[in-house]
This record gives C-alpha cells, sequence and structure tokens, in this order.
C-alpha cells in the first residue's frame, strides 16, 4: 500500500483531470455525456486549484524559502492563465465547436503546468519535508477540496 503524501494526492487529482479529459474526447457526437465530463472536469479542477492555492503553494513558500516562493508565483500565474480558459469553458456551450478548442487549449497549459508540478516542485518539496508533514498536508489538501462547494 502506497503511504498517504501530498504528491500522491496531487497526482492523483493530475490523473482524474487527464480521465476526465480523455472521457469528454470519447464521447464525441454525444452531447449529453460530453456535457456530462466537461462539468465534472470543472468541478474538479476548480476544487484541485483551490487546495493548491491554499494548502500547497503556501507550504512550498514556507519549507523552500527563497525557491519556494519562485515555485509558488510560476504556478499561481499558470493557474491564472488556466482559471481564465476554464472561464471561457465553462461559459460555452457543449454544442459549440469552439468548446473542444478551447478544452484542448486548457489541458495543454495544464499539462504543462502539471508536468512542473510533478518533475520538480513536488520532487523538491517532498525530498525537504517529514512523511507525517507529507502526510498531514496530504489530509488538508483533501479537506480542503471536500468544503470547496461547485
Amino acid at each position: 500500500m502506497t503511504s498517504l503524501t501530498i504528491s500522491n494526492v496531487v497526482k492523483n487529482d493530475h490523473h482524474t483531470l487527464s480521465e476526465l479529459y480523455q472521457n469528454y474526447l470519447l464521447a464525441e457526437g454525444n452531447i449529453a455525456i460530453k456535457q456530462e465530463y466537461a462539468l465534472k472536469f470543472q468541478g474538479e479542477l476548480t476544487k484541485h486549484s483551490t487546495a493548491e492555492e491554499t494548502i500547497l503553494y503556501p507550504a512550498f513558500e514556507q519549507y523552500l524559502d527563497s525557491e519556494g516562493k519562485k515555485m509558488a508565483h510560476q504556478d499561481r500565474k499558470e493557474d491564472q492563465t488556466i482559471k481564465k480558459l476554464l472561464s471561457q469553458f465553462a461559459s460555452t456551450s457543449v454544442s459549440d465547436p469552439q468548446h473542444r478548442v478551447i478544452f484542448d487549449e486548457l489541458m495543454t497549459n495544464l499539462n504543462e503546468h502539471i508536468k512542473g508540478e510533478e518533475t520538480n516542485d513536488l520532487p523538491k518539496f517532498e525530498n525537504v519535508i517529514t512523511p507525517d508533514l507529507s502526510a498531514s498536508l496530504a489530509y488538508s489538501f483533501r479537506q480542503a477540496k471536500l468544503s470547496i462547494p461547485v
């Protein structure tokens, strides 16, 4: 059994978001199913982003000092672009061909953000915190997501 870490919780969310996108793509031609996956994606990304902003980024800043501040700043900047695209995505009808175009652009930006977190930010962070702190942050991250209405 894998121990509970902040990295595992964040990566699991990333995987869920990718699966929702893939399922949306597979539903081509079925507006109702595409709508279902689009709404699930919007909700999951909103919860994930908010939990990152309230739990993960402040922890980067606290435990990684100036490098953590730089990482958190970059991640927040990327999040702003993603939020703008998510807003466009949410306000465009699934039946509009632009919906898919916006979703593709959103995923391109999100995948770049994910790559940076998973290959750089999270490994550096896990190297400086204790397993107990990582588990505690993972729990807090999950709790933050549960408290976010979508």
